[in-house]
């Protein structure tokens, strides 16, 4: 496979180059603003990394109420969930375990760090107050440590300008749901502030194949930012998100459970000063706080008179840094930076059975860990733009553990072609669970990787036609796996996973914009020499957004996931299993009856497609939701 696509992409670039290398100068669409790729703004053409930017208005057309339903539609992002309306959600960046992707929501690292692998729940994060979604595939522990050797995904909220806003959102559909928002934003003089609330609750759908029961939930966040710039040299700002979710689910894929009951609440902050020194240094000093709680709750019932669990599980993890931009000349970035970062966990498990009661308790376990990175943007002739970097982490308990990268790409404007690759090496540091539970070890070491991936970007048609092709491979070893021999955790892990991503893009005309993506995903467990679980081979996305009207808009998204392996847990012994390769299409128009009042329709699952992206756990069928919104 690697072979066909270096010729793929060597014939497709001799093509273009030669098509094209008599024409005059043009102007090369540098994309969007990124800051997540290099911590710095940039365009996303100037940086090698693979980079996507979903703005705020293409959430807005798209109609979804999810970050997890936005990703699905991102190339090289496989999102697997154990049914909606709170079920647990997992993101796959490029075949990468759940716990290599670092997921940040202004900055603050909100992977759990009471979960097994520190991985983050996609399930209860929604759109409300988002300004944009940056997502970098690939290696990015060179700038941020742990847990970012997959990839980082940046949620990044709204800051208020202009006068008072007032803004609201209603949404009511299938399976009784309703959806609630309100909002203000604005700004006065040095100040600005944006602060959101909303609220969702729904009857939900019976979770698991057997039974009819449907399990209910509901879910409050409130989410501010404020900004005051203290001088015309320095901002202080304060980022603070609480969300408070409740669930009800059943025992796991095989069982209905009529009180079964999850409760989820997340809150996290940030404070940090900005100010440029000068000309050429800016330096900026912050403090982030988050802290997870997950409980459980099965009380007794007349199905299981005999069973009953209660569980808490507490994580918290706060974070300092000092980071210094550094801009000796145009063309020159140095980026340099100090973290510390301390995490703490506990959790307490009782149930009760005819086995008679079972009690088990994580007493409190905190550990540090101190980064130094750095990092130089280069820029030559305008046109080729290098940025290696390098990181050292000091855990407390495995000492110290470097990291590499190196960034490139090179625009030729004349032809509207740009090339890329990337070259780097990623680590994750054993979660506290898996260093101090009864199944875990504090001589465990951190999982490693390498990776690379190049390709090209390919504008024609002065920037109304785009296509691209990536191809990327991820080694990882010494991952920490579970040993069944032992019942416990070990360094034992070794895993490859390789392919391809296509993306397409064509706006014929200012209203009409049609886009398209293709991921190509081999994965291989290198110890049993069996594919990784629930990472489908192939996925394609198509999409069409169309301003038919001068108020009226139409967009419509298409899904396809193909075939994965999975485990069925309901036989035993467990046994490996191929799921069903599937699509879906959804639809939402909108209508502007006024600049300030505009009312909305959508539909999910048009054709009723049943299908499960975990074995044994049920996904919607088809849905329809209509809403309003108001500014004033």
């Amino acid at each position: 496979m690697k072979k066909k696509i270096l010729s793929l992409l060597g014939i497709i670039l001799v093509v273009l180059i030669r098509g094209n290398v008599l024409a005059e100068e043009k102007k090369y669409d540098l994309g969007k603003i990124i800051v997540t790729a290099t911590k710095t703004l940039n365009y996303q053409a100037e940086v090698g990394s693979s980079t996507t930017v979903i703005s705020e208005d293409e959430i807005k057309r798209s109609g979804k109420q999810t970050v997890y339903e936005v990703l699905k539609g991102i190339p090289g992002v496989a999102v697997v969930q154990n049914s909606a309306f709170g079920g647990v959600t997992s993101i796959y960046l490029r075949g990468a375990k759940a716990g290599q992707t670092l997921v940040l929501i202004d900055g603050v690292e909100v992977n759990d760090p009471m979960s097994t692998d520190r991985s983050f729940d996609f399930a209860h994060l929604t759109v409300d107050n988002i300004e944009r979604i940056e997502i970098v595939r690939g290696p990015q522990s060179t700038l941020y440590g742990s847990d970012a050797m997959g990839g980082v995904i940046n949620i990044i909220t709204k800051k208020g300008e202009g006068k008072p806003t007032w803004n609201g959102y209603f949404e009511g559909g299938s399976h009784n749901t309703f959806r609630e928002n309100l909002g203000l934003s604005g700004s006065l003089d040095r100040f600005n502030y944006y602060v959101s609330v909303s609220r969702l609750d729904s009857n939900g759908i019976n979770k698991v194949t057997s039974g009819s029961e449907d399990d209910g939930y509901s879910n409050t966040v409130i989410s501010s930012k404020m900004c005051y710039k203290l001088f015309d040299n320095s901002e202080l700002s304060l980022v603070a998100r609480f969300t408070d979710a409740k669930t009800y689910l059943d025992d796991g894929s095989y069982d209905d459970d009529p009180n079964y009951t999850a409760y989820w609440r997340d809150l996290s902050f940030k404070s940090s000063f900005s100010q440029s020194i000068n000309s050429w240094w800016l330096q900026e000093v912050s403090f982030s706080y988050h802290d997870l709680r997950r409980k459980y709750l099965d009380e007794k019932d007349v199905f299981e008179p005999n069973d009953y669990e209660n569980s808490w599980y507490k994580g918290n993890n706060k974070k300092f840094e000092w980071q210094h931009n550094f801009t000796p000349a145009d063309w020159d970035t140095i980026t340099c930076g100090f973290e510390y970062e301390e995490e703490m966990v506990s959790s307490y498990y009782y149930s009760e059975s005819v086995w008679g009661p079972y009690e088990s308790k994580f007493d409190r376990k905190k550990i540090n860990n101190k980064g130094w990175y750095l990092q130089n943007q280069l820029m030559l002739w305008d046109y080729l733009f290098i940025t290696p970097g390098f990181r050292a982490d000091v855990h407390q308990l495995f000492g110290t553990e470097t990291n590499y990268k190196i960034s490139t790409a090179y625009i030729i404007p004349n032809i509207g072609l740009r090339l890329k690759a990337n070259w780097g090496t990623g680590f994750k540091a054993p979660s506290l669970y898996q260093l101090y539970s009864n199944y875990g070890s504090p001589e465990l070491k951190p999982d490693e990787s390498k990776s690379y991936d190049f390709g090209f970007e390919q504008n024609l048609l002065d920037n109304k036609v785009s296509f691209g092709l990536t191809y990327f491979h991820n080694d990882f070893k010494n991952m920490i796996d579970w040993d069944s021999a032992t019942w416990k955790y070990k360094n034992i892990g070794k895993a490859k996973t390789k392919g391809f991503e296509l993306q397409t893009k064509f706006s014929p005309y200012e209203k009409l914009t049609m886009g398209a993506n293709f991921t190509y995903t081999d994965t291989k467990d290198k110890i049993t020499g069996l594919e990784l679980l629930r990472r489908p081979k192939r996925q394609a996305n198509f999409d069409v957004n169309w301003r038919f009207l001068p108020k009226a808009n139409l967009n419509i998204g298409i899904t396809y996931v193909g075939i994965r392996k999975d485990t069925d847990y309901t036989s035993w012994p467990s046994e490996l299993i191929t799921k069903k390769a599937y699509t879906t299409v959804g639809l939402t128009t909108s209508y502007d009856i006024t600049e300030n009042f505009h009312v909305l329709a959508r539909f999910e699952n048009i054709f009723d497609k049943k299908y499960q992206d975990v074995h044994g756990y049920n996904m919607p069928p088809r849905e329809f939701y209509g809403g309003i919104k108001i500014n004033f």
